[in-house]
Formats: structure tokens, C-alpha cells, sequence
């Protein structure tokens, strides 16, 4: 049983140093690589250290998550660079509370690392309660950045084995 858990954790930092390898490829264009990797050291560390890990996903709806994330990203870039060159820009920013549907900690960390990346929307807490609510500080409150993270939400909810799907038991 140890063994066979020893395994399954060789596995996931593997894995884990895997996906810091392709980040540092992609942000570096391949170089530093010295620098790398005892950073990546130092990362699986903390990560073994704080119990972090990546929650398990569903390979079939990644390609879906992709997707919409790179649509989103694209729209965020967009949203930006016109309010910036805009003769007269358009902003009420306001904080605004989220309700969270999703019901595992690590998938709500996700949530609120990822809504960042959405048009005019930045996350700043995770007030635990019922339900848990995501505070975000939004730069037009008049515009409807609800569904932007609304639609986020579900798609985790898709990608993320820990969440139930409606209509599916986990």
C-alpha cells in the first residue's frame, strides 16, 4: 500500500514539474533554464509541504476549456486596450460580491485565480459562508460581467472531476 502510494505521488509531481517545465518554456522561450530548475525544486516543496496539488480533471471537456479560456483572454486583451484608447472611458468601478456554486476549496482558488483574467473583473477574497462568495472588484459595475464569470464557473464545473456536473452524480 505505501509503495503503490509512493507511486501515485511520484506521478503527480512529475506531472506537476511537467506543466512548470511548459510554463517556463512558453514565458522564457526556452532559456534560463538554470535558473529553473531549482526554482521548480523549491516549488514541488512547498507544494508537497502545503498538501497543494492539481485537482483531477476530465480530459474530455479540456479541449472545450481551452476554448472558451483563449475566447475570454481575447475578449480580456480587447476590453482593456479600448477602454485605455478610448476618448471618453467607460468606468464605475464598484466591489462586487459572487456567489460561488462550486463546493471544493481548490476548485473556488481556481475561480478566483482565473477570474482575473476576465474582461474588467479582478477577485480579492473568498468570504467562506452559505453560500461562499468571491469578492471582486469590477472596473464597469453597469456592464455584465456576471455571466463572464458565471460561464467560467460552469466550465470548471465541467473540467474539474471534484465538482458535480447538474444532472450527474461525482
Amino acid at each position: 500500500m505505501i509503495l503503490q502510494q509512493g507511486g501515485s505521488i511520484f506521478i503527480r509531481y512529475s506531472a506537476l514539474s511537467g506543466v512548470f517545465a511548459l510554463c517556463w518554456a512558453a514565458l522564457t522561450g526556452g532559456r534560463g533554464w538554470w535558473f529553473f530548475l531549482p526554482l521548480c525544486l523549491l516549488l514541488l516543496l512547498w507544494c508537497y509541504w502545503a498538501k497543494l496539488s492539481l485537482p483531477p480533471v476530465r480530459f474530455k471537456a479540456v479541449p472545450g476549456f481551452l476554448l472558451f479560456f483563449s475566447r475570454q483572454l481575447i475578449l480580456g486583451a480587447w476590453d482593456v486596450a479600448w477602454r485605455a484608447l478610448a476618448p471618453s472611458p467607460r468606468l464605475a468601478p464598484q466591489w462586487q460580491p459572487y456567489a460561488i456554486s462550486l463546493a471544493q476549496p481548490a476548485s473556488q482558488r481556481l475561480l478566483a485565480s482565473m477570474v482575473s483574467l476576465l474582461p474588467g473583473t479582478c477577485a480579492v477574497n473568498i468570504e467562506t459562508g452559505q453560500p461562499d462568495v468571491l469578492l471582486l472588484h469590477v472596473l464597469d459595475g453597469d456592464a455584465n460581467w456576471r455571466s463572464g464569470v458565471a460561464a467560467l464557473e460552469q466550465q470548471l464545473t465541467l473540467l474539474l472531476c471534484d465538482e458535480p456536473v447538474h444532472g450527474q452524480v461525482p
